[in-house]
C-alpha cells in the first residue's frame, strides 16, 4: 500500500512539472523547443564521423538542414502545441501598412545586428584567440545565380517563418497583456539562444526585442516575418553601408581592419536613429488600432506567468546551457 501510494506520487509529481499543461505555458513550450534542438545537435555531430555524398556545410547541405531544423524544432512544435488556440499565435491581419513599416525597418536593424556582430568577433578574438564557429553554417559556394538564390533562401524565407511563428507567434500568445515586458526578455533571449551562434547572440537579442516590439503594434506574426527577412536580403542589398567580419578567415584580432570599427560605430548609431522614427510612427498606429482588441477576454485564457516555473523549465535552462557548452567547445566541429 505504501508503494502504491508512492508510486502514485511520484507520477503525480511528473505530470505536474514535465506532463503537457490544460493550458500551454512558455516554459513548457521552451522545453520542447530545446529538447529538439538538442536532437538536432546531437545529430549533427553524428553526421561529422559520416562520410556523406553531399557535405553539411555546403549550400546544397546547408539549405537542407535549415529546412529540417526550421520544420522539426519551430514549425512542428508551434503547430503542436499550439493545437487549441492556433487563431491567436498567427494574430490580426491589420493591414499593408504597417507591414511595409516592419519590411523597410529591418535596414537600420541590420545596421545593429551587423555592428554588434563585429564587436562580438573582434572581442571573441582578443579574449579567446580563436573564433567560436556558430552550430549551423555554410562555406563556399559560387557566384551562380542559383547558388545566391538558394543561399538567401535558406538564410531568409525559411528562418524567419520558424522564428516567428514560435517565439512571435506561440510564445507571444503564452504572455498576458500585462506581462509584456516578461515576454520581451524571455522571447528575445530564447531567441538568441536558440541559433547556437555565439558571435550573433548581441545582435540577435536586438533583433529579437525588435521583433517583439514589432508584435505587440501589428498584432500578427507577419511583421516580424517580414523584418527577419528584410533584415537577411539588406545585408545582399547594400554591402558598402557596412561590411561583416568573416569569422571563417579571420586568424587573429589584428588581422581586422580599423575601419570595421569606424564603420560599426556610425551605423550603428544611424540605425539606432531609423529605428526611433519606425518607434514613433508604430506607437501611433497602435493608438490607433488598439480599442479593436479585447486583452482582457484573451488574458483569461492565458496561464499566469508562474505556472512556467516548475521542472520543466529548469530542464529547459539545462539542454541550452549544455548545448552552449559544447558549442564554445567545439564538439560539433
Amino acid at each position: 500500500m505504501e508503494n502504491s501510494d508512492y508510486t502514485k506520487k511520484i507520477k503525480n509529481f511528473l505530470k505536474h512539472n514535465f506532463g503537457k499543461p490544460e493550458q500551454m505555458t512558455w516554459g513548457w513550450a521552451l522545453m520542447v523547443m530545446f529538447a529538439l534542438l538538442a536532437l538536432v545537435y546531437a545529430s549533427i555531430c553524428a553526421l561529422k564521423s559520416i562520410e556523406l555524398p553531399i557535405a553539411v556545410t555546403s549550400i546544397v547541405g546547408y539549405s537542407s538542414l535549415m529546412l529540417i531544423i526550421t520544420a522539426l524544432v519551430y514549425v512542428f512544435p508551434a503547430l503542436m502545441l499550439s493545437q487549441d488556440f492556433q487563431l491567436k499565435v498567427p494574430g490580426k491581419y491589420t493591414g499593408v501598412g504597417v507591414l511595409l513599416l516592419s519590411l523597410l525597418s529591418g535596414i537600420p536593424l541590420m545596421m545593429i545586428n551587423v555592428a554588434l556582430y563585429n564587436l562580438s568577433a573582434w572581442l571573441t578574438l582578443v579574449l579567446n584567440d580563436k573564433s567560436i564557429y556558430p552550430v549551423f553554417f555554410s562555406f563556399g559556394g559560387g557566384s551562380e545565380l542559383t547558388t545566391i538564390a538558394l543561399k538567401l533562401f535558406s538564410q531568409t524565407v525559411i528562418p524567419a517563418f520558424g522564428a516567428a511563428i514560435f517565439f512571435f507567434g506561440l510564445l507571444w500568445s503564452r504572455f498576458k497583456s500585462t506581462e509584456r515586458t516578461a515576454a520581451i526578455v524571455v522571447i528575445s533571449l530564447s531567441f538568441a539562444l536558440s541559433s547556437l551562434d555565439f558571435t550573433s547572440v548581441l545582435g540577435l537579442i536586438v533583433v529579437g526585442i525588435w521583433c517583439c516590439f514589432l508584435r505587440s503594434r501589428a498584432h500578427n506574426i507577419w511583421a516580424p516575418f517580414v523584418c527577419l527577412i528584410s533584415l537577411k536580403v539588406s545585408e545582399y542589398l547594400f554591402p558598402g553601408i557596412l561590411a561583416k567580419i568573416d569569422i571563417f578567415n579571420v586568424q587573429t584580432y589584428a588581422d581586422i581592419d580599423s575601419t570595421f570599427f569606424y564603420s560599426s560605430l556610425t551605423a550603428c548609431f544611424m540605425g539606432y536613429l531609423l529605428l526611433q522614427f519606425f518607434i514613433r510612427v508604430l506607437n501611433n498606429f497602435e493608438n490607433y488600432v488598439k480599442h479593436e482588441f479585447d486583452d482582457e477576454t484573451e488574458n483569461a485564457t492565458i496561464p499566469p506567468f508562474d505556472k512556467s516555473i516548475r521542472l520543466s523549465l529548469v530542464l529547459a535552462l539545462g539542454i541550452i546551457i549544455t548545448l552552449w557548452v559544447l558549442t564554445i567547445k567545439g564538439v560539433h566541429l
